[in-house]
């Protein structure tokens, strides 16, 4: 399974004209204090002071559950649990108490996560409300690193909370993804690795046997300490050598297995249904080496990480072209990379349809990624895709000084995982550049036809399990991958892409009639058609720029008739398959290649208008797409109809989901009204675009009267008033702005109890409870009753999750 790695390294050594030898270590943020403990241990500690006064807290634990030992099956998990229940300092609940007296939520601030082979616990966003507050916080990271007790009657108590984080675990994409293992991983422990455990394991374990766990791989050399926020670098390294020092160095430490999923010369096809899957989708990998670690702090990690990020962009501006035309083979598709275990990656293309079109989809992605083996990618593709890219990174690198402290943790633990570089924005920026040189598109091309392999693939259908859906067997995937094999295949055509959505010096404009200072150092200017502007400058986040166009209304101007149409289900859509004017979707993503821009249209309750957001620089084309999306919305029936297959593809078994079903009885419940929709075939045949598009032009985006509009961000308040004047202004004025009114849909009166059963394939009870004041809204009132909810919460973790082992999690 090398090929592919093989592949990218000659061609990087080519381009470069330098050897292995030769190659150095990207340099890690220099601003970051990297360190090891004379016991092994790693630690990463970074000051940011935004927000002030806030720190995280991570203790990175390179093991995972698989690691474990046969009688431990679930435990790696199960031991995360135990870390929360009484360590050498914190006996009992005391680390939930302490985090919660200095106002962190378990849950919410306190929190863990294990995988197959990484585990990771998390304070987030941590109040530092007195100086020792950060010593804390070192000592509780400590104890879970070596001073967890385990105790047996604690043990015993959290078995039943795990069995109901299983119980509520057990949903068809879990089973999916338990079943996909035994294709993917085939040959290895990997396909039989629970995560959990199973109920008896869980009921009957022998706690010594997740001591032992614990003793075994919770060693300083397998972890890593990480402490990021408004601290002092040099004083919190000082507690940290001096809190860990009681933690020896592991004697003879046991070493991972290193597990390589073996080869496979013929296609390995696996067939997953479940009676609660709703969706039927066919994904193919071709299974490749992982890239070495020594490699990944080198320029070699970064460049295969761009050329990878080329190819996926360009696959999947394809496969969106495809899908938005006429009778399209799939609904959707996309093509990508990823890392599935440490010693493999993959790459992979997947296609979603209705169960009886699954084949031709199939086939139709598959044909696809021929065309790239054979012919690569054009010119065009991998010019637009660089551009995209630069643009990620520029953008990354003029925001970096606004970063928050959940920036910074990511990156800090691949480097301790995986030995990724995490380098200075600005420094990784100027490289990419230097990169992007390099990166023509023969050099892309050379690498292409690496990426789709005849053996290491692996193809799996996972589709629901029911009378009438069809199911692909196994002979009928074969015969699709002998035809596509040896099928003749085109090179793609060229589409030319237009480079400008307006003409500027066609729109008049509006001028401003007044200016005012106000609240917070904002601006306040009234335009001549009408409109009310608020311009905000802020540093908060630099090289951001948020802007919103609000107008009173939003559903409560629809009539009851029309209001299916703007079901939540039906207006996504539309809105996430339309273009804006005379530009399709895929058109116009093309357009926006380079430029970090979204403009997005909403029509809330009580409200309607547009969002959008950009860098400073694509500010211009912001204000251009929001001109368009409100004066010439696109009502394109192929676009809306793409959105509206997908709906109807799921829905038959979407229905019968018992989550659907306790949706719709707490709808009707609630409110037991018809303009509180869910989506269902009633809904669905009550919805037209022609419905939205009157509705949308004639009564909710006509004309600026009554319009409000929000600029926020990194932009400069001379350099954006004349695109206000122009594009803003260009909106006609109105005669009357739109109001919003009350349409009687709001929560039933009186008491009522809906107790109902539903089939489930795994049992289980949910207690929905609504309590209604009818006093009116107060900011007092809302800050008390979130008051109360902190407290329920932490009453309902010590008593219902806690004591009683009852539940996974209450609320």
């Amino acid at each position: 399974m090398k090929k592919f790695i093989i592949s990218i390294a000659a061609v990087i050594m080519a381009v470069s004209a330098v050897s292995a030898q030769q190659i150095q270590n990207l340099p890690n943020d220099p601003a970051t204090k990297v360190g090891v403990l004379d016991n092994g241990m790693t630690y990463y500690i970074r000051h940011n002071d935004k927000p002030a006064q806030r720190a995280e807290f991570y203790l990175a634990t390179n093991v995972g559950a698989i690691q474990e030992a046969p009688d431990q099956d679930g435990l790696a998990h199960f031991l995360e649990h135990m870390c929360f229940n009484g360590t050498k300092n914190f006996p009992g609940k005391g680390i939930i108490n302490y985090l919660e007296s200095i106002g962190a939520s378990f849950g919410g601030n306190v929190n863990a996560s294990t995988g197959i082979e990484q585990t990771i616990y998390m304070l987030t966003n941590i109040p530092l409300v007195r100086p020792s507050v950060v010593d804390s916080c070192i000592l509780i990271m400590h104890d879970y690193s070596h001073f967890v007790l385990c105790e047996d009657s604690e043990i015993d108590a959290e078995r039943g909370v795990i069995i109901e984080e299983k119980r509520s675990r057990n949903v068809a994409g879990w089973r999916n993804y338990m079943e996909m293992k035994k294709y993917l991983f085939r040959g290895t422990p990997y396909e039989s690795v629970s995560l959990i455990g199973s109920q008896e394991q869980l009921e009957t374990f022998n706690p010594q046997s997740l001591r032992n766990f614990y003793h075994t791989w919770y060693v300083p050399c397998n972890q890593a300490l990480i402490v990021v926020g408004d601290i002092d670098v040099a004083e919190t390294e000082a507690k940290i050598k001096n809190i860990f020092a009681d933690i020896p160095a592991a004697e003879n430490p046991k070493q991972k297995d290193v597990i390589v999923v073996p080869d496979n010369q013929e296609p390995i096809i696996g067939i997953i249904t479940d009676e609660e899957s709703t969706s039927s989708e066919i994904e193919v990998v071709w299974k490749s080496e992982a890239m070495p670690e020594a490699y990944n702090s080198t320029p070699i990690r970064l460049m295969t990480d761009i050329i990878k990020s080329i190819i996926t962009i360009s696959m999947n501006e394809r496969l969106n072209d495809i899908s938005s035309k006429p009778g399209a083979p799939f609904m959707n598709a996309s093509f990508g990379f990823g890392k599935l275990i440490e010693t493999m990656e993959g790459t992979m293309v997947s296609a979603s349809d209705k169960a009886e079109n699954i084949l031709t989809a199939f086939e139709a992605v598959l044909t696809e990624a021929e065309r790239l083996k054979r012919y690569g990618l054009s010119d065009d593709e991998i010019n637009r895709a660089k551009t995209e890219i630069l643009s990620q990174y520029e953008t990354a690198a003029n925001k970096a000084d606004t970063r928050k402290n959940p920036e910074f943790v990511q990156p800090m633990i691949q480097n301790f995982f995986n030995n990724v570089s995490f380098m200075d924005p600005a420094m990784q920026y100027q490289l990419v550049q230097m990169i992007m040189q390099q990166v023509s598109p023969a050099v892309v091309n050379q690498v292409t036809p690496g990426v789709i392999t005849k053996e290491n693939m692996v193809v799996i259908y996972t589709g629901p399990e029911k009378e009438g859906v069809a199911v692909p067997t196994e002979e009928a995937i074969l015969g699709i991958i002998g035809k596509v094999e040896n099928s003749e295949i085109e090179r793609g055509a060229v589409e030319a892409v237009p480079e400008a959505f307006l003409d500027p010096a066609a729109l008049k404009g509006a001028k401003i009639k007044k200016s005012a200072d106000s609240y917070y150092g904002s601006t306040k200017l009234t335009l001549a058609n009408g409109a009310e502007v608020i311009l905000l400058p802020t540093d908060y986040e630099k090289d951001k720029v948020m802007i919103q166009i609000m107008k009173k209304g939003g559903r409560s101007l629809i009539a009851d008739e029309d209001i299916y149409s703007f079901d939540q289900s039906v207006w996504g859509a539309y809105t996430g398959f339309t273009g804006v004017g005379q530009f399709s979707q895929t058109t116009m993503s093309k357009m926006l290649s380079g430029k970090q821009v979204s403009v997005q249209p909403y029509i809330n309750g009580y409200t309607h208008g547009l969002t959008a957001n950009s860098t400073t620089k694509d500010l211009e084309t912001a204000f251009q797409l929001l001109y368009l999306s409100y004066t010439q919305p696109r009502f394109d029936a192929d676009e809306f109809n793409q959105g509206y297959k997908q709906i109807e593809a799921i829905l038959p078994q979407f229905v019968e989901q018992s989550s659907y079903k306790l949706q719709q009885e707490v709808t009707k419940t609630l409110y037991n009204s018809p303009r509180r929709t869910l989506i269902s075939q009633e809904v669905l045949d009550k919805a037209s675009l022609a419905t939205i598009e009157r509705v949308v032009t004639k009564q909710l985006f006509n004309d600026a009267a009554g319009m409000k509009v929000v600029i926020a961000g990194d932009f400069d308040k001379d350099a954006v008033i004349p695109m206000v004047e122009k594009y803003i202004g260009s909106i006609k004025k109105g005669k009357k702005a739109s109001d919003w009114k009350f349409c009687n849909d709001g929560f039933v009166d009186g008491k009522i109890i809906n107790e109902f059963r539903t089939k489930m394939t795994a049992p289980k009870v949910t207690v929905i409870q609504l309590l209604k004041t009818d006093k009116p809204y107060s900011t007092e009132a809302d800050v008390a009753y979130s008051a109360l909810s902190y407290i329920l919460d932490m009453v309902y973790v010590a008593t219902l999750r806690e004591e009683e082992g009852g539940t996974y999690g209450a609320s």
